[in-house]
């Protein structure tokens, strides 16, 4: 402590030079930030867009499950959070609504949507 204290007296009363320590301590505040700005920030936007995107599926929309397994909705269980998704002549499969990879809408809301995809 005293060896502070003569350096400010002896300085004229500048302003101490600062530990190592904080410096180190700005470089880890520095680096939080910029790992929240690249990684944790784009992450949560794209998790909130594919959580939208899975609301709403409805019936008669085509899919494509993260396994490549193509097809149409059935029916929606929002209770269970599943999709019946006909694969097939006469097979329905039922999948977890968090499966699906995209949604290709049927009718109006295909061409709606196109224009919107196409501007962003």
């Amino acid at each position: 402590m005293t060896q502070w204290v003569e350096m400010i007296l002896a300085a004229g009363g500048e302003k101490p030079p600062e530990a190592p320590m904080t410096q180190f301590i700005w470089l880890f505040v520095l680096i939080g930030l910029a790992f929240y700005f690249i990684i944790f920030r784009p992450q949560r936007r794209e998790q909130a867009e594919k959580e939208k995107m899975l609301s709403t599926v409805e019936k008669g929309d085509r899919i494509v499950t993260i396994g490549g397994i193509h097809g149409t909705v059935a029916g929606v269980d929002t209770t269970n959070k599943t999709v019946s998704v006909n694969v097939g002549k006469g097979v329905v499969i039922e999948f977890s609504r968090n499966a699906i990879a995209t949604i290709e809408r049927k009718g109006k809301k295909a061409a709606e949507e196109a224009p919107k995809e196409k501007e962003a």
